[in-house]
Parts: C-alpha cells; sequence; structure tokens
C-alpha cells in the first residue's frame, strides 16, 4: 500500500546523522575481521514528541577476537540507559561498560586492550549487542503544511555503519490508538487508519549511497499496529522499514510525518533533571575530591536563570566550583556539566552534602534536590617519622627504650582516631571505636544489627528471612533463580559484590538446583549466633524501636523521591543511608505488599516508564511475570508503570512462596534443639508484666538468656528475691 507523498515543506527539521565506527581493541587485534548481520532498531515516539531508542546489532566474528564497539555521532541530547546495555556473546550474557571517548562512547564487554580477557569475542562467535536511551528534547517537531495543515515532523537516522549490514530494520512506534476495524489479521494498517493518523511520506526519505547522493527506496515498508498480537490492546500505528544489503555509509533516512494534534497536548515546561554517578564518595581526610554532576532540562520551554546550590557542611571546604553557581538559561534538552573540588577535614564520618538545582521560572515545588554522602578516611599519624627512626638506628638500645616510650606515647595519641571507615563498607556499615560495656541490656543501647540480622531480631518469618537473602543473592549475580513453582535455583559463580556470611550460607545449601532445607536450618542457627553476640547487651526496645525507624526512614526516602526513575534505583539499587539496601527494609515495611504500586503511581518528570535492572528482569522473566516487554507499547505511562510495578510485586510473591514451599513453619521464638534465645518478646513481655519486680529481673534475664530454661529460672529467682508485694 502506498501513501501520500510530501515534498519538504518544514519551517524546521531536526536531522540526525550518526556514524558509529566498530571498535574492537583495533591496536592490539590487527586481524580482527567480522561480518555485521543485522542491526534491529526500534524507535518508540513518546506522547510529548520524544523518542526512546533500542539497538540490536548482531555480528559474527570472522577472523581474530573482539571485545566493543565504538559508538559516534548521536545528535540529540540524550540520556544512556543502563538496563538496556547488555551484549550475548556466544550464547553468555555479558555487561556492558560504557566509556565516554571524544564524541562517541565505546561499549565494551571485555577488558580493554587485554588479549587473553576470556570475554572476548573469538573467531566464529556470534555477539549480539544491546543498548538504548531516551531523547531528552522533542525530536517529533511542528511543521505546517498549506494541503496537510500542522503536521509533527520525524526526520531522523540511525547510525550510519563502517561495515557492510546484511540486513537493517527500523521500527517506529508512535503514541496513536488505532480502532480494531483498522487492522487486519496480518497486524496491517488500512487506509482509514493511515488518514487518521495523518500519515505522509516524505520524497527525500530511503537509503541514500555513500556519499549520500544517491536514493533508493527501501527493499520493505509497511504500516503494522504493535504490539502484533491480535489479543493485545491497545494498539498502535507503527511505521516498519527494512532493506538488504546495505553497503559501507549507506544513510538510512526515516523521514514522514504524523498528525500534530496528538503531541500538541503534551508539550511541558521546562523541567529540571540531573545526572550522577554514584550517590556516595570515597574520601580520605585532607585530600581533594570530587563532586560532580549533570544538569539538564528534559522539558520543551527554556529553564530561566538556573541555579545550582550546595549546602556544605563543617569538615568539607569548597577549593574550585562556586556556591552558588549560576548556570544561566537551559534551553529544551540542553545539558551543563559541574565539578566541584572540595577537601575533608580530619574527621572519620559521612559528611553529607546537600544540592538543590532551582529556575526562576519554576514554582518552589519544581526545584529539585538531592544528597551525596561523603564517607571520610581519617589520617592516623605514622608511629615514628624517617629522621626519628635513623636516630634510634644510631643509639640502638638506648633508642628501643625510646621506641618503647614513643609507642606509649603513641597509642594515647591516636586513641581518638579509632573510628575508620573501610573502603569496603562505603555503603554498608561503619567500625566504631570499642566500648567497654558492663552491664547487660544497658538503657538505649542499639544492636549493631544489619538489615537481616535485624529483621531476624524482631521474629520476621523464616519463609520471608530467607527470600530476603536469595533476592539479595540474585542481585548479587550469584544465583539465578529457575523457575519459583517449584523453586529451582542455580549457583552461578559470579560474586559481583562481596557476599555476606548468610549469602555464602545459602549459596552452600543449593543442592541439584534446590535449597537443602537443613542446609537452610544451618544457616538461620548462624543467623542466631551472630544475633546473639550483637545484641548480648543490647536494650532490646531500643533496638526494636531502631528497627521501626530504619524501616520507616527507608520508605519515606522512596516515597518522597520526585520521580520514577530515582524511585526506581532506590527501590533496586541504592543503600538506605548507611544502613545497607534499601529495598531489605523498604519489604519489611507492613504496607510494602499493599501500597508500593501507589508509591510509584505518580510518574513525576519523569522520560518514561520505570527501567527496571536487567537482574529483576531476569528474574521476573524466571516467575512468568515479565517485566523487560511492558514498557514498549507507549500510551499511558502512568498505567504502563503500575503494570510494571505489578509484575515486580507479583515476582517477589512467587519467589516467597517458593520459599515457603521449602520452609512450611514460621521462625518461632526459640528455634528448637538450640540454646539460643532467638526472641525476647514472650519474656519481656512476662517480666514487664509483673510490675513490682520488673526492675530487679531486667538485667538478670538478660544476663542470663542463654536458652529458655536459663531465662526462665533466672527471671523467676530474681523475681522472688526482689522481694516484690
Amino acid at each position: 500500500m502506498r501513501y501520500l507523498h510530501m515534498k519538504t515543506v518544514i519551517a524546521f527539521v531536526f536531522l540526525l546523522t550518526l556514524i558509529p565506527c566498530t571498535y574492537a581493541n583495533p591496536v592490539l587485534s590487527q586481524d580482527l575481521a567480522y561480518d555485521l548481520e543485522s542491526v534491529y532498531v526500534d524507535v518508540v515516539v513518546m506522547p510529548n514528541g520524544r523518542i526512546n531508542v533500542t539497538y540490536w546489532i548482531t555480528l559474527t566474528v570472522t577472523s581474530g577476537s573482539m571485545g566493543g564497539l565504538f559508538i559516534e555521532g548521536i545528535q540529540e541530547n540524550y540520556q544512556y540507559d543502563t538496563s538496556r546495555a547488555y551484549a550475548i556473546v556466544d550464547g553468555n550474557r555479558k555487561t556492558l561498560d560504557r566509556d565516554p571517548y571524544g564524541g562517541g562512547f565505546y561499549l565494551d564487554w571485555s577488558e580493554p586492550y587485554v588479549m587473553d580477557d576470556p570475554d572476548r569475542a573469538q573467531t566464529g562467535d556470534t555477539v549480539q549487542v544491546v543498548f538504548g536511551y531516551f531523547s531528552t528534547e522533542r525530536i517529533i517537531v511542528k511543521t505546517t503544511s498549506t494541503t496537510y495543515g500542522d503536521l509533527g515532523v520525524f526526520n531522523w537516522a540511525p547510525v550510519e555503519w563502517d561495515h557492510p549490514i546484511d540486513y537493517e530494520q527500523v521500527q517506529v512506534i508512535y503514541p496513536i490508538e488505532m480502532d480494531p476495524s483498522w487492522i487486519s489479521l496480518d497486524h496491517g494498517i488500512n487506509a482509514s487508519g493511515a488518514a487518521y493518523a495523518g500519515y505522509v511520506e516524505d520524497t527525500e526519505r530511503g537509503i541514500w549511497n555513500q556519499p549520500h547522493t544517491v536514493q533508493v527506496e527501501y527493499d520493505y515498508e509497511e504500516l503494522l499496529a504493535y504490539p502484533f498480537n491480535s489479543g493485545a490492546s491497545p494498539r498502535y500505528f507503527t511505521v516498519v522499514l527494512a532493506h538488504n544489503s546495505l553497503d559501507a555509509y549507506d544513510h538510512f533516512r526515516v523521514w514522514h510525518y504524523t498528525n500534530w494534534t496528538f503531541y500538541a497536548p503534551f508539550i511541558e515546561p521546562g523541567v529540571i533533571g540531573y545526572s550522577i554517578s554514584s550517590y556516595q564518595i570515597n574520601a580520605y581526610a585532607d585530600e581533594e575530591f570530587i563532586l560532580s554532576f549533570n544538569v539538564f532540562n528534559f522539558g520543551d520551554d527554556t529553564l530561566e536563570d538556573v541555579v545550582v546550590d550546595l549546602t556544605i557542611p563543617e569538615n568539607l571546604t569548597l577549593l574550585s566550583g562556586s556556591d552558588p553557581t549560576n548556570i544561566g538559561d537551559l534551553i529544551a534538552g540542553e545539558s551543563r556539566e559541574l565539578e566541584f573540588m572540595i577537601l575533608p577535614a580530619n574527621v572519620p564520618e559521612i559528611i553529607p552534602i546537600g544540592v538543590v538545582i532551582s529556575a526562576s521560572n519554576l514554582n518552589f515545588s519544581d526545584w529539585i534536590g538531592f544528597t551525596v554522602d561523603i564517607y571520610v578516611t581519617e589520617f592516623i599519624p605514622p608511629l615514628i617519622d624517617a629522621d626519628t627512626l635513623t636516630l634510634l638506628i644510631v643509639f640502638g638500645i638506648g633508642g628501643s627504650l625510646l621506641l618503647a616510650l614513643i609507642y606509649t606515647t603513641y597509642k594515647r595519641v591516636v586513641n581518638p582516631y579509632g573510628a575508620k571507615w573501610e573502603k569496603t563498607d562505603t555503603t554498608t556499615g561503619y567500625t566504631s571505636p570499642e566500648i567497654g560495656i558492663e552491664t547487660y541490656g544497658t538503657p538505649g543501647t542499639v544492636a549493631d544489627l544489619d538489615p537481616v540480622e535485624s529483621a531476624f531480631f524482631v521474629n520476621t518469618s523464616r519463609q520471608k528471612l530467607v527470600s530476603m537473602i536469595l533476592m539479595s543473592c540474585v542481585k548479587k549475580g550469584t544465583v539465578r533463580v529457575i523457575s519459583t513453582d517449584p523453586l529451582k535455583l542455580s549457583d552461578t559463580g559470579i560474586k559481583l559484590e562481596e557476599l555476606t556470611y548468610y549469602e555464602q550460607l545459602l549459596v552452600d545449601a543449593i543442592k541439584d538446583d534446590e535449597l537443602d532445607p537443613e542446609l537452610l536450618e544451618d544457616m538461620i542457627e548462624e543467623i542466631a549466633n551472630k544475633v546473639q553476640e550483637k545484641s548480648w547487651d543490647a536494650d532490646f526496645e531500643a533496638t526494636k524501636e531502631h528497627h521501626e525507624e530504619m524501616v520507616d526512614g527507608a520508605w519515606d526516602e522512596l516515597a518522597s523521591n520526585p520521580t520514577v526513575d530515582g524511585r526506581t534505583e532506590y527501590y533496586f539499587t541504592r543503600p538506605y543511608r548507611t544502613y545497607g539496601w534499601a529495598w531489605y527494609w523498604i519489604y519489611m515495611h507492613p504496607r510494602h505488599d499493599r501500597d508500593i504500586g501507589r508509591v510509584f503511581r505518580d510518574p513525576g518528570p519523569s522520560f518514561g516508564t520505570p527501567q527496571i535492572p536487567q537482574w529483576f528482569q531476569d528474574l521476573s522473566t524466571a516467575t512468568g511475570h515479565a517485566v523487560d516487554g511492558v514498557g514498549r507499547a507507549v500510551g499511558d505511562i502512568a498505567s504502563t508503570t503500575s503494570q510494571i510495578i505489578g509484575n515486580v510485586t507479583n515476582t517477589i510473591g512467587d519467589v516467597v512462596n517458593g520459599v515457603g514451599q521449602i520452609i512450611s513453619e514460621p521462625l518461632k521464638p526459640i528455634i528448637e534443639g538450640t540454646s539460643r534465645c532467638v526472641s525476647h518478646d514472650a519474656c519481656h513481655s512476662a517480666c514487664v508484666s509483673h510490675d513490682a519486680c520488673h526492675s530487679a529481673c531486667h538485667s538478670a534475664c538478660h544476663s542470663a538468656c542463654v536458652c529458655h530454661s536459663a531465662c526462665h529460672s533466672a527471671c523467676h529467682s530474681a523475681c522472688v528475691s526482689g522481694g516484690g508485694r
């Protein structure tokens, strides 16, 4: 079917010419050769005229070895999406590292320039590279035709390649719903559907051969309804273009029009956005560090007089960069990178830096803020300097006596430096100075427990506890869920992060793709050991109150994040301050299962639907609640977000149910057959009910709480000897 053609009559054309160069460690791999078999490009047009682009690139190495690609020339302002960045090398999935260089970036699935890296694709290997991004500016722009009226023009091209391509396809999915009567059984759109969309082709579209002077028609050009599933609803107007046997540097030009009325209502005012590589920075006392982030406008109107204010606390000194920083105006999609050099004082603490970004033409409620935590490792003075050491060597034995004196003095001097941040503890915990406790159950003392241990302390069920540990193992890449009914797991041998003792015990409990119940009991037993060691001197009520504060605090931080992108990152990835993975605390909130969808309902100033990290996408697919395909159809972002989060909660629920098939009994207050008191609730409540003897009983109860019988006896004895009336 052919459609109306139109010579170019536009007020403004946004033409993209993108020229990538394939990259495969060229300095070291001189004999590299490969066939570029196919390039598939999905372009999802958002109602606001921005685009969401995903590339699927398939190639086969015919000589040498290959470790990555180099892409350059993306001219629109965009936000790279790390959740759509991976390579499948000979059937094995690899994470893509993006390394900006010049006007483009490398996409590496192996260590650059390391020829013996086992991740490199070898001769005969097939590689599929996937990457995607969101434009942060409107690509569909308005033009007016005397014949057709106001139209939205899409004049764009995928990247050009320096290699011949066997097959290339571009699929443009519009936010234009099709009536079922316009759709044929083979998913084609009839003339009525095309007319409703206002579809007009430009005569300049097609394949332009190098040097872009010869125009060739596409081999395939069709209008279809996406998704390509007759049972789906709604279905969207889609333009599919394809061509075989493209030469190197051929220009695949996509140029057509749709009715402007579909985009006009979604023109957005200026919206502040920012991107930062990490919300935690390791720093060393008296050594400068760099705080850097990007500020951009992903609205349509200009942001006026954009100002960045930093809140720099005591013990941090700004060395370069100004506070406040006046960026000036930001037009749609424009971005600015800011960099600040800061010097920390010699104090071992977490120091938060507050950042607020404002614009003079926005209301206060539309300003945006975030916090970066600086983890400062103090400098401990050396025991002895070089000059003094020389004197000691010269004076021999007398020097030894002097050395002993110096060491004693040194210990006294550096005693205040007993607290220190470890490199590996940046987002997990703080090593505090040892404090001598002479009494048991000291009022106000909170046990130093991580989220899982804290969950154990407050009697979280075994089912939920094991599920939490399993989720963390999946996130760290160590465990893969094959199915949940029944629960089947595999030990991948991968450790993206160090495992905790209980995570390692869970991995060890995987036997023949199943969890061994007895080994799970051993894991819970070990958690009981650790909790007892850490909480023997703690105030039970204070520790329990602290746990509740953590749960409420993590939930509030999630709910208060202004964007769905920020909420998604926080939920799946970020820590809650220094108290471990935020998801642990959020999942323990009593409102999680009921209200988590409500938290994500308002997308806020976001690019689109939530981008779920790859590890959870894989998990959701294994449970039958896949989230990776939900967001590709466009339209109601809030509705799509709700569907995605629904699949997230269903996935977690299936994991918990799968664990429940193995662990049928809830976590009991006292594990049978052990000598550990794992819950203070029952004992404490009973003791409190004897008001007259509670005070006398308290210390004895805590000191004797090594098993139920000992606790009962001590409590009873204290109560009798207390002489209560």
